[in-house]
């Protein structure tokens, strides 16, 4: 009895260390025995888990970057667009305008300092024999320049502000003036804009907005006589005097806008509300992505399950084997289990490595841009990978349930005859 106790402890021992090693090892060779459709596999989970990894990666440095473009601006300015708040894009491309008197009185309210108004349009530019499209800017000379160096702290780069309106001056913004075109801008060199030529008075500084850098800026005057295009503003930028109430200055604004009939609706931006318009524009693009994953994911499991039904029958035979020599149904479908799991797991482990590699790249472009960086490997939340890790080997798991549990019910004598 204490031999046979023995036994039972030796076989019992070999049950619960060496059946798990035994049965990793059938899993790889099984997986290295079909390498490509292993890995056509794991791609449906690769590209779901890197989807995710990029959310979490890259949304808070993208919320971060945004607010501190928003702050540049100031707590104290107020953006009037054409258009309903929840259609600004609309009102921007219907063509829709204010008039300049209509916008300037708006100087004359309580507690605001100043106003300037802008139109923008659409020109073509030639420097040296190289032509460009390039979006222009206008506005006041002083109120521009006002505006760049109070709200956003932007200086010139080189050059200064022009004050004669009626002059051919012309501001280009820092990759305008640099790497817009083959031969770098300077101060002093001839441009010509719509067939007019035009003297580079100064560059600005990198603001760091993609748009900004890449524009022309033009005295009012000048840009409504070579445009062709009817004077009005498209755009106007507000500066309450400190200390105001933002929300009484608002309601004032509004009341005397309601007043013009050339644009019918209108928004007045608070750096509150374009702080949660674009909160929501991010949440959105989050959700999108995360339903992207979500879709990847399952096209992952369901290609997991089809290759692990495919390796069913492909070891039926061996599957027969095993249960001759005495496999029960659990080690069978253990088995499978194991093999799946480990096909998800693949895939996670290779998507969380190409999903950092993604927002490495992407935060690295953005610099080269200006932008400032959006990841850091220091900002990383490593449970939630881990916690993605564990999903994927559920996942995995979760799909090849069913044919493991084909496989753990084959009956050995038809197992061994099947060809």
């Amino acid at each position: 009895m204490v031999r046979l106790f023995l036994v039972m402890r030796v076989i019992r021992r070999y049950t619960l260390n060496d059946m798990l090693k035994d049965f990793l090892l059938l899993v790889l060779k099984g997986i290295r025995y079909r390498p490509m459709r292993s890995w056509l596999t794991v791609i449906g989970i690769v590209i779901g888990i890197m989807l995710v990894v990029i959310i979490l990666a890259l949304s808070s440095g993208v919320k971060n970057v945004i607010n501190q473009q928003l702050q540049m601006f100031g707590s104290d300015l107020l953006i009037i667009l054409p258009g309903k708040e929840t259609s600004i894009v609309t009102g921007l491309l219907g063509g829709q305008k204010f008039t300049y008197n209509d916008i300037m009185d708006l100087e004359k309210l309580p507690g605001v300092k100043s106003v300037a108004p802008f139109d923008v349009g659409s020109m073509n530019a030639d420097f040296k024999g190289e032509k460009k499209s390039v979006l222009v800017h206008s506005s006041r000379w002083d109120k521009m320049s006002a505006l760049f160096l109070e709200s956003r702290g932007t200086r010139m780069a080189e050059g200064v502000w022009p004050t004669d309106e009626g002059a051919n001056e012309v501001v280009l913004g820092y990759l305008a003036g640099k790497s817009l075109f083959k031969n770098s801008a300077r101060v002093g060199d001839e441009i010509i804009v719509q067939s007019k030529r035009f003297r580079v008075a100064g560059i600005l500084q990198r603001t760091g907005e993609q748009t900004d850098d890449n524009s022309f800026y033009m005295s009012w005057d000048m840009f409504h006589m070579i445009s062709g295009v009817n004077p009005g503003v498209v755009t106007a930028m507000l500066r309450m005097q400190p200390g105001e109430n933002i929300n009484l200055v608002t309601r004032q604004i509004r009341f005397q806008l309601e007043k013009q009939t050339e644009v019918t609706d209108f928004t007045i931006l608070t750096p509150e509300k374009t702080t949660a318009i674009v909160g929501s524009i991010v949440q959105i693009v989050e959700l999108v992505l995360v339903i992207i994953a979500f879709v990847s994911l399952v096209v992952g499991a369901v290609g997991i399950m089809n290759t692990m039904y495919t390796s069913v029958l492909e070891r039926t035979k061996q599957i027969g084997i095993m249960k001759a020599v005495g496999a029960s149904r659990d080690s069978i479908m253990s088995l499978f289990l194991i093999e799946s799991g480990i096909i998800g797991l693949v895939g996670g482990v290779f998507g969380i490595l190409l999903g950092l590699a993604v927002s490495y790249g992407i935060s690295v472009a953005a610099m080269n841009f200006g932008a400032p960086s959006l990841f850091s490997f220091v900002s990383i939340d490593y449970f939630e990978l881990v916690v993605i890790l564990i999903i994927t080997f559920i996942t995995g798991v979760l799909s090849g349930l069913f044919p493991a549990r084909a496989a753990s019910r084959l009956e050995p004598a038809e197992a061994l005859r099947y060809e």
